[in-house]
């Protein structure tokens, strides 16, 4: 890749890692508690849930923009990672923080899917815990209840 594409990508990225920047600033801004009914804080709930997912996006952006400006400086941009082939050009410009070439992330993608779920769960399938509460069956739940009721009426007469 010549020196003038690789200025051209790295003004991009430092645009980006600009406009990231400030709007995580904005975002983190909006973290403010406000008083006011149920529904009023389950809409703040939401909305803070949603500006910490997009804090989380943003910081890996700005992670993927880091990376591929220490490649530019090292002379790597634009390499793939997994076969050290050339990424085209078109696939960079479409994506500038490709790091696989089409070919290694069409086949990483068909593989993803023939992985088994505990392999790629971070759990790994395991249950969360042992404080698990058993469900019952309606029909017990049935009977404790019809046995409750009984003992009620009983009571009363």
């Amino acid at each position: 890749m010549d020196r003038k594409l690789l200025e051209q990508f790295e003004n991009l990225f430092l645009a980006l890692r600009k406009n990231t920047l400030n709007e995580m600033k904005l975002e983190d801004k909006s973290f403010s508690w406000e008083k006011g009914d149920e529904v009023d804080l389950s809409q703040e709930e939401r909305d803070r849930a949603l500006n910490l997912k997009l804090l989380g996006r943003h910081s890996f952006m700005l992670k993927k923009i880091d990376s591929a400006l220490i490649k530019i400086k090292n002379g790597t941009f634009g390499t793939c990672d997994e076969c050290d082939g050339q990424i085209e050009i078109n696939r960079l410009r479409a994506r500038p923080v490709a790091t696989q070439c089409i070919a290694c992330k069409e086949e990483g993608e068909r593989t993803e899917g023939q992985v088994l779920y505990e392999k790629r769960s971070h759990t790994l399938g395991k249950s969360l815990g042992s404080n698990v509460i058993p469900i019952r069956t309606m029909g017990a739940y049935i009977q404790d209840l019809d046995t409750n009721v009984l003992a009620m009426n009983s009571d009363n007469y």
